[in-house]
């Protein structure tokens, strides 16, 4: 499982503040990161959670075979 940020994030911190061991804010880019290339199978109804509290939804999910 693969989460990505859509360019349309508002950078509330909401996902941060929730789930910091899914994101952390980038200052430099000012942008939210994913902390994982592939999210850990212990993570995934985490970041399933994060995608459904997202303000704006930009938190996508993609399904890795």
């Amino acid at each position: 499982m693969k989460i990505t940020i859509k360019e349309y994030c508002i950078r509330c911190g909401l996902c941060q503040d929730i789930y910091p061991e899914l994101f952390k804010y980038n200052s430099t880019d000012d942008k939210i990161d994913v902390n994982y290339d592939e999210i850990p199978d212990n993570l995934t109804e985490k970041a399933r959670s994060a995608a459904a509290d997202c303000a704006v939804t930009a938190i996508f999910i993609k399904v890795m075979n």
